[in-house]
């Protein structure tokens, strides 16, 4: 395999993944004899990663967002406090690309919910409390993928008052707990509800495709009481096919007792929709600013350059573009630390390499799609801080498959992830 750094072409030089080839054997041999799952451990949070480096030349290196105070202004019970629909101004820095709020709840990411800004600028973004948020800190992240600090006084967040009228018709308030929602992910697209009315009612929950209103999946939730929040999930998979990407909706309907029904809409028309979320197969690897580099960083080339180069400051942290079980984690002079995954329903490997240090995960283990594998890195061979990716077609990496171009694809997921 070769390869070569953005700066090494700026100088007319390349260097080379020279005789990584003739090494197939000893990595095979030295590889776990067999890499079956762990059983599905759900990963665990890694902490804060490195500090990062100056970023490569090329890289435009953003501040990611800080939040710095925030306070309710609408629906409050107090400053600190409100129910789902309570507005929040929240206050800081470099906030003018955020892309969701999050309401982290208590620790763990189990509880967590996001909510799509209701206006945003370089010092203040505009959030409306989702449904289904319990109290704790908040959390704005951009569309690099990177995070502010969880603020440090925590949101409470106190029941919506009931609306129990007698022998009214139902009313139906619905949430994605997060803009995303990606296959293999630790968590599957979620949806919270909640029937508003006087007595329990029949509730049918069906997933929508938003581009031409195909109801992909149902549940039959049976009678629901009011004013209690429900949940349902959806892992990607209807009728045994994985789905295709794309913007989707949880269409929520009830039928009281007496026969009155009711189905979710979108109660405020100029705010984002809370009951659609984009589901996605991937997820971008790299966490944070980058760019792609030169020619020399690309696909094939005089080199036969087996991948692309995606260049990011040292320590960006890098993600699993698509869950499945590590199949090999070794360091070689000159790919460095790197790390082979075997896409989960893909058929393809994905391999990272030059990693800062050996990989967050083990052979055999299984890992989720956005789950933490490391961290960018300059090891082996390379002449700059930057992640060089590999995408190889069945029957896998340096065993009967072959390397393809991942440019494009690396490029779609950056766009929509």
């Amino acid at each position: 395999m070769a390869h070569g750094g953005m700066a090494a072409a700026r100088r007319g030089r390349t260097t080379g993944y020279a005789g990584l080839g003739a090494l197939v054997a000893l990595l095979i041999a030295t590889a776990p004899a067999s890499a079956q799952s762990n059983g599905g451990v759900t990963p665990t949070d890694p902490g804060p990663g490195p500090q990062l480096s100056p970023p490569p030349p090329g890289v435009v290196a953003r501040a990611a967002p800080d939040l710095r105070t925030w306070r309710c202004v609408r629906r409050c019970e107090n400053a600190t406090s409100g129910p789902s629909g309570a507005v929040l101004r929240l206050r800081g820095r470099s906030l003018g690309r955020a892309y969701e709020v999050a309401f982290l709840g208590a620790p763990g990411d189990g509880d967590d919910v996001a909510a799509a800004p209701l206006r945003r600028t370089k010092r203040v973004v505009t959030v409306r409390v989702p449904l289904g948020a319990v109290s704790g800190p908040l959390l704005v992240s951009d569309r690099d993928g990177l995070e502010s600090a969880a603020g440090t006084v925590p949101l409470a967040v106190t029941a919506a008052p009931a609306l129990r009228i007698a022998g009214a018709a139902p009313t139906i308030e619905v949430q994605t707990h997060a803009r995303r929602a990606f296959f293999a992910a630790a968590h599957p697209a979620t949806v919270s509800y909640v029937v508003h009315g006087g007595a329990a009612a029949r509730v049918l929950v069906e997933l929508v495709r938003a581009g031409d209103g195909t109801v992909v999946a149902s549940w039959d939730e049976g009678q629901i009481v009011p004013e209690a929040v429900q949940t349902v999930t959806w892992n990607g998979i209807s009728g045994g096919h994985l789905q295709r990407e794309g913007r989707y909706a949880f269409r929520v309907s009830a039928v009281s007792a007496t026969g009155q029904r009711a189905i979710s809409s979108r109660v405020r028309a100029k705010e984002p929709d809370p009951s659609v979320f984009r589901f996605l197969r991937n997820e971008f690897p790299v966490r944070g600013p980058h760019g792609y580099g030169e020619a020399i960083a690309r696909f094939g080339g005089a080199r036969n350059h087996q991948g692309q180069d995606v260049f990011a400051s040292c320590g960006t942290p890098l993600v699993a573009a698509r869950g499945g079980v590590v199949r090999f984690r070794q360091y070689q002079s000159a790919a460095g630390n790197y790390l082979i995954i075997d896409g989960q329903r893909t058929g393809v490997d994905y391999g990272y390499m030059h990693m800062r240090s050996p990989a967050l995960v083990a052979p055999g283990e299984r890992v989720r799609t956005g789950q933490r594998i490391g961290y960018v890195g300059r090891t082996g061979d390379a002449t700059a801080c930057h992640l060089h990716f590999e995408m190889w077609t069945a029957p896998g990496w340096y065993d009967g498959g072959h390397p393809f171009d991942p440019l494009a694809t690396l490029m779609a997921w950056d766009r929509t992830s």
